[in-house]
């Protein structure tokens, strides 16, 4: 077919597109438009509509008398306190649990990289409450192991029993978010490092760590407000250690004050806020950007024992003791009392399913 131009009309007025006129009219397609409503609909019912219950019942009068004791009342500074050391410890530690997995998994040449991964996952799949009832049959004051095979007489209840439950419970999220990180980041990166002359440490400290570091601060987030705001843990191993969310609990349950438990509710959201927001300003600050475009080939795996063994050998006596604790939880299911009386029953089970005890 022939192309006829105009001999009045200019070459840049011939070759020159038209104009795209469906992209106001794609903004205003109904379809879209009343997934948007559904949407916000949803989100209103879900969140704003509780939300705002929940602040209105913490500005009440009872509400505001909890927000002024937690300024004049030793005992509320020391559960606000307990609360933000908890969730420290949680997010530093689940966050480096998370991390060794990931640099194993990834950075690190070693069998058995597969089982390795599914056994990371394994505490993605049960409650965490299971894992601390397994915890007291373990490491309580008549544990199992502590107390019948070490002779030890220890304590689990409180920070430490705390802290190991929701380490070894929310870890798996920080192992996959810092494995997707370290898979999607360019090798050419440590290549050129190293053909400039820089180590293996060096490379790591200046140019993998820094391009991980949003990962690290968003996991340290996602850890520090799970660990916050769990609920069954503490209640279950907390003891004479009381945090906002057992706090707010008693204030409902058994005080009968729901304006109270409101209050310590607000309470828990806000320390969530202000690390959210130093998260946001350090990585603002620390933000790296790679402009190497998309990664090609694969990293050059570790093989050096100085720092492969260590690495290892911290993974796999985690990887055994969540090995054992859900081991636990399987086995306690067909025992009369773990730990106490070992004898083979389905008594549970007939229980739970039809309430024959």
């Amino acid at each position: 077919m022939a192309l006829t131009l105009d001999p009045t009309s200019t070459p840049t007025q011939a070759l020159t597109p038209a104009p795209h006129r469906r992209t106001r009219g794609t903004r205003r397609d109904p379809s879209v438009m009343i997934i948007v409503a559904v949407v916000v609909v949803i989100l209103v019912l879900l969140l704003g509509l509780p939300m705002s219950k929940l602040v209105m019942a913490a500005f009440s009068a009872e509400g505001l008398a909890v927000f002024t004791g937690m300024f004049t009342n030793p005992a509320n500074l020391r559960v606000v306190g307990n609360t933000m050391l908890l969730g420290l410890l949680v997010g530093v530690c689940g966050t480096l649990v998370g991390f060794l997995f990931a640099f194993a998994q990834v950075r690190l040449k070693f069998r058995g990289k597969r089982l390795l991964h599914l056994l990371a996952l394994v505490p993605v799949v049960a409650p965490p409450f299971a894992v601390a009832t397994a915890t007291i049959t373990l490491f309580g004051r008549s544990g199992v192991i502590t107390s019948s095979l070490l002779g030890l007489n220890t304590d689990v209840y409180g920070l430490g029993g705390l802290v190991f439950v929701l380490t070894l419970s929310f870890s798996p999220v920080a192992y996959m978010n810092l494995k997707g990180m370290l898979e999607n980041l360019d090798p050419s990166l440590d290549e050129a490092a190293s053909d400039l002359g820089a180590s293996k440490a060096r490379i790591f400290f200046t140019v993998t760590l820094p391009m991980l570091a949003p990962g690290i601060a968003g996991s340290f987030l996602l850890l520090f407000v799970e660990g916050i705001a769990d609920l069954a843990n503490p209640l279950v191993l907390g003891g004479d250690y009381t945090v906002l969310s057992t706090r707010a609990y008693i204030a409902v349950t058994g005080e009968f004050n729901v304006q109270a438990g409101a209050a310590y509710s607000i309470l828990l959201i806000i320390p969530a806020l202000l690390v959210f927001l130093v998260q946001r300003y350090w990585t603002g600050k620390k933000q790296v950007t790679s402009v190497t475009g998309k990664p090609s080939g694969r990293a050059e795996l570790i093989t050096a024992p100085t720092l492969r063994i260590p690495v290892l050998v911290v993974v796999s006596a985690w990887i055994v003791v969540t090995i054992t604790v859900y081991a636990t939880v399987v086995a306690g299911g067909f025992l009369k009392v773990p730990g106490v009386n070992n004898e083979f029953t389905l008594d549970h089970f007939r229980f739970v399913l039809a309430g024959i005890g």
